[in-house]
């Protein structure tokens, strides 16, 4: 590639001189489209969520408990077959 054929510091708004008008519509569009939104956040959200993720992440801790030898055995045939593609 030609080092001339890249714009450069300075030289790069001459290419692209509507950049700045483009910002100026783009922030306006979104200060005079937008709606205030007269609601709130329910203080107690964080608390159902945490009441549906953790007994998810329970199962899921004893899923990975119990079956520990059975996904180590998955790993390591899915790590050899992919060595054994890599080697051959």
């Amino acid at each position: 590639m030609l080092r001339g054929s890249f714009p450069i510091g300075e030289e790069s708004m001459k290419y692209c001189p509507m950049v700045p008008t483009t910002l100026v519509a783009c922030c306006l569009c979104l200060f005079f489209i937008t709606a205030p939104a007269y609601g709130y956040v329910d203080p107690n959200a964080t608390g159902l969520i945490s009441q549906i993720l953790t007994p998810l992440l329970i199962v899921a801790a004893t899923s990975l408990t119990f079956l520990r030898k059975s996904v180590k055995a998955a790993f390591t045939w899915l790590a050899k077959r992919l060595r054994g593609r890599v080697d051959g």
